[in-house]
This record gives C-alpha cells, sequence and structure tokens, in this order.
C-alpha cells in the first residue's frame, strides 16, 4: 500500500449529494472507526471487480469499519445523481456514496486511478492508498493489524453503523429487475429470460405466460431443485435442444451453471465462486458475461469471456458435460 507521513485526511464536502444515508457523513464524526474511501466510477469494469471485496469487508468489520464509495465519474453520463443510484441499486451496494462532483475529493486525496482505495485511521489520519483489483488480503490484514493497535491505545469504537439504503427508499417491485439477456426458442414456445437484477432465471412463453423461474433470487451459489438454487447476477444462456440442457454464465459467482429442464436440478459444472485473475483459467473464470458456442473438430466445448477463449470445459470440472456443438440451435442475443 502506498503511504506517506502521518497527515489528517481531508475532510468530506456536507453540500455534496450523498446516497445510502440518510445525511451527510463526516470524519469528524466517524472518529474511532476505520475508513475506506473507494474512489470509483459505475462504467469503470474493475470498479465493479472489487464490489465483493469491499463488501466482505465491510460484512466482517462492521462495528469497526465504514466503507464510503466516492463515485468521481469520467464521463459526463456518469455524473447524473438518479443514474448513479440506478447503479447502486443494480450492484446491490450497501455502503454510502458521496457523488464527487468537479472530482474534488479525488484531487484532495490525490487520486490519479481507478479503482482507488484509501484507509484513513480512527484518529481521522489519512495511511494511504491502492490502485487497482487484488488487494482483499493486503486490505484484510491492514484493517486487523489497525483494529489492534488502536485497541491498544484505546482510540477505537465498536459498533455498527445504521444506514438507509437507496433499495429500502426503492425497492425493485417489478417483475425483472435489470435482465442481462434473453434467449429465444421458438419451436418450444419459450423465453429464457436472466433475470439479473433479482439473482434468478425466469422461463415464459414466447407471449409472455410465467412457466417456470429458477433460483430463490436471493445472491449465492448453491446447487440443486429450482426452488433451492442461487445465482448472483446470471447473464449469457446457450440451450440444448435435444438434451433440454440449459446452460448459463453465472457472472457474479464467476461459474457456468448448468440447468437440467426435465428434471428440474441446478448443477456447478465449473468455476469455484471465486475471480480468477489469470489469463488462462482451469476451474475460475473473471465475469463469464456471455459466452458462444461453436463446432470444434474436438467436439469439446469453448468458453469465450469477453470474446477471448478463456478456458476448454473438457479440462474443468464435470469433462463428462463435453457436447457435441452442432446440436446448438440457440444462442443468446446482446
Amino acid at each position: 500500500m502506498k503511504s506517506i507521513n502521518r497527515v489528517r485526511a481531508p475532510e468530506l464536502p456536507q453540500n455534496y449529494p450523498w446516497l445510502n444515508s440518510a445525511r451527510p457523513l463526516s470524519l469528524k464524526e466517524l472518529r474511532g472507526r476505520i475508513v475506506i474511501l473507494d474512489f470509483w466510477t459505475y462504467c469503470c469494469i474493475n470498479c465493479l471487480h472489487i464490489l465483493p471485496d469491499l463488501k466482505y469487508l465491510e460484512q466482517k468489520y462492521k462495528h469497526s469499519l465504514t466503507v464510503i464509495g466516492v463515485h468521481s465519474a469520467k464521463f459526463d453520463g456518469e455524473k447524473e445523481v438518479e443514474n448513479i443510484r440506478q447503479a447502486i441499486l443494480r450492484y446491490n451496494i450497501e455502503h454510502p456514496v458521496l457523488v464527487d462532483n468537479g472530482l474534488r475529493v479525488w484531487q484532495q486525496y490525490a487520486v490519479r486511478a481507478w479503482p482507488t482505495i484509501a484507509v484513513i485511521d480512527p484518529e481521522g489520519y489519512y495511511l494511504g492508498s491502492v490502485s487497482g483489483e487484488g488487494h482483499r488480503q493486503t486490505l484484510d490484514e491492514f484493517i486487523e493489524q489497525l483494529i489492534v493497535a488502536h485497541q491498544a491505545s484505546g482510540t477505537i469504537v465498536f459498533k455498527e453503523l445504521p444506514l438507509i439504503l437507496e433499495k429500502q427508499r426503492q425497492p425493485l417491485r417489478a417483475p425483472l429487475a435489470f435482465p442481462g439477456k434473453v434467449l429465444a426458442d421458438e419451436k418450444s414456445d419459450r423465453l429464457f429470460i436472466a433475470d439479473s437484477g433479482h439473482h434468478r432465471l425466469v422461463i415464459s412463453t414466447l407471449d409472455g405466460k410465467i412457466l417456470h423461474i429458477i433460483g430463490t433470487g436471493k445472491p449465492g451459489l448453491t446447487d440443486g431443485s429450482f426452488a433451492e438454487a442461487q445465482f448472483s447476477a446470471p447473464q449469457g444462456m446457450a440451450l440444448d435442444i435435444e438434451t433440454e440442457i440449459l446452460y448459463v454464465a453465472d457472472t457474479e459467482n464467476h461459474a457456468l451453471r448448468l440447468i437440467d429442464l426435465k428434471n428440474q436440478i441446478v448443477k456447478t459444472i465449473a468455476g469455484t465462486g471465486e475471480q480468477s485473475h489469470n489469463i488462462r483459467p482451469r476451474a475460475r473464470f473473471r465475469n463469464p458475461l456471455k459466452f458462444t458456442l461453436g463446432c470444434r473438430k474436438n467436439r469439446k466445448s469453448t468458453l469465450h469471456c469477453h470474446g477471448r477463449l478463456s478456458s476448454n470445459l473438457g479440462n474443468a470440472t464435470h469433462h463428462q458435460h463435453r457436447t457435441n456443438l452442432c446440436r446448438y440451435r440457440s444462442r443468446s442475443w446482446h
């Protein structure tokens, strides 16, 4: 972590828009708590990648840590408060977010890249910052050390900070929430919808009659029946009509899921639930937003993430699901 000499952290503006909070927060009132400032913008994929890390930390240290997102827009459209609110709802962000108009806070903390995480100790001193992805363990260990040190000096206060979240003010009551992909099969009169915001799949007729809802609606990585299974922001889909198998790119779980439509069972066939930082992963994937299936001489399924060949399912778990891809007649639209 990049650090500097012990200096007071610049105070946060009180006259800027705040989301996920009933009122503006100040560093002065947060004395006694460790504060993380996450400089992000919702169109930055790297910023979205670290959201699970932040959620892990804020849940683990909820009595001693406050995470504040400092939304520092790069493009004009990202400056709209309503757009930021919708991003908070879409990505289930549960910490306060300060809308950094004009990049004032960004400049005060000498930030140069998205995302950047700045750490402030319980006495209000700026300790340093780290940029980019993959720093969960470093931050976790650093926060633990801070807690021990400030417990010894009596400068840390353990209590949970109450918040009023945007999803409490504006609950997602629509039948679908931020659907990510749709797949139509005219022959069977079925429409497969990745209801990403509700963490589930919906199957309907082409005219909209609901046939099945797959998943509990709560994020998780659980196999089982349609009623028991859990997904996390599922996206791309491919249907094998002959076997009645639906393959799903379970994006936030970094996994591929197999849905047996005949027996109404969901299985995980690749991925561990953790994001991979390798170029050619074997069992972990980096946000499998979509996958396309095409014939190969070796007749093994191949997965394309962000348009690049990332893994061969013949090498992944459950290799028995290698498939003759000439049977695939449908693919997801994006």
